[in-house]
């Protein structure tokens, strides 16, 4: 049967960590690729895996990579700290091990939560991210949302559940998008995107409403509501940051002129 390595990522996370590796201890192999935590995660780590690397942070595509490099299976799973894989996806990966697949790659449904409450709707839903990867078929890619990309562009999807438990205080939301919108911006900026004052203003009340009415959010009820909302404050703070540079780069051209 090929092996599972499996590649988790992490930076401070010593409340997740054990969480994380305890629901992939069955694998042949656990790496973990940390970005010189200053608490007990690589401690905790070491309790179950002495696969512990340390690499400078420059992002999820190269972190991943890093991680990659160092397995020797035939496929890779990729995780956060903070994403726990259960019992039916176990099986499942456990299934498709023992089985010929025509796929190389597979994007993992992914339930995402939200101040301990887990969301089915919303502009996130349905979450499928890129986690499973046969080993020499594929390669990270892509800045704030980075994605495997394979020769034939063919990925399978696998329906079991990941969970993602990130924002568990409004603070740790917070903290976050903040790093997140400024990935995005930058990335928006090299793309050549400009942001005019109406669509800052309008735009984050469209991302609430899309996320709350349109992909149902409110079908979450309360939680879903908040949720909504901070995909509007994401949104803002993304535009913002856009404009942000452009005034910047506007006014440097202007100064060497």
């Amino acid at each position: 049967m090929p092996s599972l390595s499996v590649v988790i990522i992490t930076y401070n996370e010593e409340c997740k960590i054990k969480k994380c590796i305890e629901a992939v201890t069955w694998a042949d192999e656990i790496i973990v690729v940390d970005s010189f935590s200053t608490d007990r995660t690589r401690e905790i780590a070491r309790e179950y895996t002495d696969l512990v690397y340390q690499n400078a942070w420059e992002g999820f595509a190269k972190q991943r990579t890093y991680g990659m490099n160092q397995a020797s299976g035939d496929w890779i799973l990729f995780l956060d700290a903070d994403e726990y894989v259960t019992d039916a996806l176990q099986n499942k990966l456990k299934e498709l091990l023992e089985d010929y697949s025509p796929f190389h790659a597979f994007k993992l449904h992914r339930v995402e939560h939200f101040l301990g409450f887990p969301l089915h709707y919303g502009t996130l839903n349905p979450s499928y991210q890129p986690r499973l990867l046969c080993k020499g078929k594929g390669y990270w890619t892509g800045g704030a949302h980075a994605h495997i990309e394979v020769a034939d562009e063919l990925m399978g999807l696998i329906h079991e559940d990941l969970f993602h438990d990130s924002h568990n205080t409004i603070t740790d939301f917070i903290t976050r998008i903040n790093y997140y919108t400024t990935v995005d911006a930058q990335d928006r900026i090299q793309q050549g995107q400009r942001v005019g004052k109406m669509r800052l203003i309008f735009s984050p009340i469209g991302m609430a409403w899309k996320s709350f009415i349109v992909k149902h959010g409110y079908r979450d009820g309360f939680p879903g509501l908040l949720f909504s909302i901070g995909m509007g404050i994401y949104s803002f703070l993304r535009l913002v940051k856009v404009w942000q540079l452009n005034n910047e780069a506007s006014s440097k051209n202007h100064h060497i002129d």
